[in-house]
């Protein structure tokens, strides 16, 4: 199927051919909700003073830490909660339900990337910028590697950084500055969809891309895994950090 992610900020959108949507569990998909307590044949059912709450296996592929879920209704079996936690039981994620209409009615052009392109209105733009001020480094790098090389090149709109960290599990790190399109554009894209933070990046086997407060980011390992990739792309915060 194909997935298309919107980033109107950038005039960009990203199109996938992906079943990310069907195939891992998402907190705030009521389709993949009902399909995790389906799938899992060792799940728990239990009444409370307020309701029932159902505890299951949960799939996220690119993020093997997270391993079950509480899912929470009503006396009259309507969502309210859904908590993630992870091998050690600590909730890392959480969905809160107020209100769920169970049938909601659109427009036939609703879903158009045209209309949704028309309708946005940001109350933040992005700063288009053409430099980079400071380099941006991962607080979090494999034992037994290190940054070994920093260059800094010019493009032909603004700059671009590529770090070099070698040693036991080398892998490279590019920031550049990201380019607001003039009109809005389609890049047909690579990878599956993955949510990194405050933004959804690109993951394949062996590299991640996303975009954050106007800088584009690029990893890359022929060593590092999925869930190694994720930690150092985590780590990469807004604050500029010393090497």
């Amino acid at each position: 199927m194909c997935v298309i992610v919107v980033t109107p900020s950038l005039n960009k959108s990203f199109k996938f051919q992906s079943d990310w949507p069907y195939s891992n569990s998402q907190i705030y998909l009521l389709e993949a909700i009902v399909r995790d307590i389906e799938d899992d044949e060792e799940r728990t059912f239990k009444e409370t003073s307020n309701g029932y709450t159902f505890m299951t296996a949960v799939n996220y592929p690119n993020n093997r830490s997270l391993v079950k879920q509480k899912i929470s209704l009503s006396k009259k079996l309507k969502l309210k909660k859904v908590q993630v936690y992870n091998s050690d039981s600590v909730i890392c994620m959480t969905m809160e339900y107020n209100d769920i209409d169970y049938s909601p009615t659109f427009k036939k052009n609703y879903f158009s990337l045209d209309t949704v392109m028309q309708t946005y209105s940001a109350t933040e733009e992005v700063k288009q910028t053409g430099v980079l001020e400071e380099s941006i480094y991962p607080l979090m790098v494999p034992s037994g590697t290190k940054l070994t090389n920093e260059e800094k090149i010019d493009k032909d709109n603004g700059e671009r950084i590529i770090m070099t960290f070698d040693g036991e599990k080398p892998f490279l790190l590019v920031e550049e500055t990201a380019n607001i399109e003039d009109e809005f554009t389609v890049i047909p894209t690579y990878g599956e969809p993955y949510q990194l933070m405050d933004t959804l990046g690109v993951m394949t086997n062996n590299s991640l891309n996303w975009t954050t407060n106007g800088i584009e980011y690029y990893l890359v390992s022929d060593v590092l895994n999925q869930e190694e990739l994720i930690e150092v792309a985590q780590s990469i915060g807004v604050v500029q950090t010393m090497k």
